[in-house]
């Protein structure tokens, strides 16, 4: 048995050695230029495929060679061949965007949700054009006097501390770190719930202290609610009412929030008997809010048993289940393929809590898979990308559907989720990052302007419409004939980015000279008409 487990652990030490093998393209020589064309040449000689040499800067010693062998074939070669004085492998580099928080190696989720890669992207904190991004946090209490916390709480420039006075005439005294519903005051209660949420979102980064929030640097807005329905809508509205006062003054007032987070609700309870609270959803998303929310902690399919906010169908939320540190749906969460959306990590959480606490603490549940993702969202606000902050600034709902849309479609599959949410997938932050990068930063925004056909052309059969519209809704096309006769009708939605082009074939050959198209949108039309014998329009 001694010997099994001696064998046993040779053999991990090895496969360890074997994975920590970094990745390499090619190797690296020091030679001169001839001998680096011979090798070149000998190297083809021995029916190495795609052999290329590169000179590594103007000192005409150094050169990279590459081939479709193994690289420790091409290495083996080179290093007995007369002439090469050093030689190394062309080894992968590793990002080292890794903060100096003292417990950040039993944050085990930060490595499954890739926020190690993300992080070489951005750590948050504030938008394209500086203006730091706000999380409005609705829960029971919170410690922001926390030292993982204090450098991240929201702190309101405009009014002034304890003067009793409303001094930013938002309608809050003395609001200075948010508000407290349940007491009408900017005095939050302290409770261990709330100040777990925080530490999640946004404990401080890279300050060698407790964790890591996926934010290193964001400002956190707490919102102290009661345990009714009626105090999670007041908390809701404050937050709303904060937003609207920041997007009418142009930034000049309020607060840049664009996320929420609430790991509370109503279990067995559908959204046809709240329609007040699903209402302020919408109203927040109008605003530019994506609001993440958690689903239950109970292994219910929320379809049939009903769960609160989960069945809220607004656009301009995310409802979040958890998994597990095996990686898979966990056997105590909420689920359901219409109304809960994406999954993350909710199992063993580090997160701060209470100084009676011990300042940092484990818990599980949606409550805490919640807001991964609501900092996930936060996150990608932070790219700097003027493409997309121009979509923030001009049309805040659908860059909320936007950064919605770039989570959904990039969460890693797996089995244990499908059919169990929407994307059937768990959150995977950096491929969210890469997603909103390429779908929305790539181009300019899309043209926008009164409903209009610019121009159509017409070659083999294919139709083209150029075309400006006021806004994303989607559009009704209909061709007609030169008899006023609808022959084609299909539908489009004119997208955020890039041209607003569209392109078309009819199902079957045109056979007349003349034909009109048009674009409907509710009781806008907008026609144009064309030649199919013409296409040069």
């Amino acid at each position: 048995m001694k010997h099994l487990l001696l064998v046993f652990m040779l053999f991990s030490t090895f496969s360890s050695l074997c994975q920590s093998i970094p990745k390499t393209h090619g190797i690296i020589l020091q030679c001169n230029q001839k001998v680096a064309l011979a090798i070149s040449k000998a190297l083809s000689e021995k029916r190495f495929s795609k052999v290329h040499v590169e000179e590594l800067g103007n000192t005409s010693d150094l050169f990279l060679i590459t081939s479709d062998e193994e690289d420790k074939n091409l290495y083996a070669f080179c290093r007995s061949y007369k002439g090469v004085d050093l030689i190394e492998y062309n080894s992968e580099l590793e990002n080292r965007r890794k903060p100096d928080d003292l417990r950040l190696n039993e944050q085990y989720y930060l490595g499954y949700i890739q926020a190690f890669e993300a992080w070489d992207v951005t750590t948050g904190g504030k938008d394209y054009v500086g203006k730091d991004i706000v999380i409005g946090i609705i829960d029971d209490g919170f410690d922001i006097a926390h030292e993982d916390l204090i450098d991240n709480i929201y702190a309101n420039p405009d009014e002034i501390p304890n003067d009793g006075i409303d001094n930013d005439n938002n309608g809050f005294k003395d609001d200075i770190n948010g508000w407290n519903i349940r007491t009408g005051t900017g005095v939050h209660d302290i409770k261990s719930h709330g100040t777990n949420i925080l530490g999640v979102l946004g404990a401080k980064g890279n300050n060698q202290k407790g964790i890591a929030g996926v934010n290193w640097n964001i400002k956190l807005l707490p919102v102290t609610v009661g345990s009714f329905v009626s105090d999670v809508i007041k908390g809701y509205e404050y937050l709303l009412n904060e937003k609207t006062i920041y997007n009418s003054s142009k930034g000049a007032k309020g607060a840049n929030i664009l996320v929420s987070s609430y790991s509370g609700g109503l279990s067995k309870a559908f959204a046809a008997d709240h329609p007040l609270w699903c209402a302020v959803y919408e109203k927040l998303g109008i605003q530019g809010v994506l609001n993440v929310v958690a689903t239950t902690n109970d292994n219910d399919n929320v379809e049939i048993v009903g769960d609160m906010p989960s069945t809220c169908t607004s656009p301009y939320m995310i409802v979040v289940n958890s998994t597990n540190k095996a990686d898979i749906k966990d056997a105590s969460t909420g689920f359901g393929n219409i109304s809960v959306d994406i999954s993350a990590p909710g199992e063993l959480i580090l997160t701060t809590d209470l100084i009676s606490k011990g300042r940092y603490k484990t818990e599980s549940g949606t409550s805490l898979s919640t807001p991964i993702v609501a900092s996930a969202a936060a996150l990608l606000y932070s790219i700097k990308c003027q493409s997309f902050n121009s979509l923030v600034t001009s049309d805040p709902k659908n860059a909320v559907l936007a950064v919605k849309e770039a989570l959904m479609s990039t969460t890693d599959q797996k089995a244990s989720l499908s059919g169990k949410t929407v994307s059937g997938g768990r959150l995977n932050i950096f491929n969210g990052l890469n997603k909103l990068l390429t779908d929305n930063c790539l181009n300019e925004l899309a043209p926008k302007g009164d409903l209009k056909i610019n121009n159509i052309k017409y070659a083999n059969g294919h139709i083209t419409i150029n075309y400006l519209s006021p806004d994303t809704q989607e559009l009704d096309l209909v061709l007609y004939d030169s008899a006023g006769k609808a022959i084609y009708s299909t539908k489009l939605i004119p997208p955020l980015f890039g041209v607003k082009e569209f392109s078309f074939t009819p199902n079957y050959e045109l056979p007349g000279l003349y034909y009109f198209c048009s674009l409907i949108e509710g009781q806008k039309v907008a026609s144009r008409g064309f030649a199919v014998q013409d296409v040069s329009k």
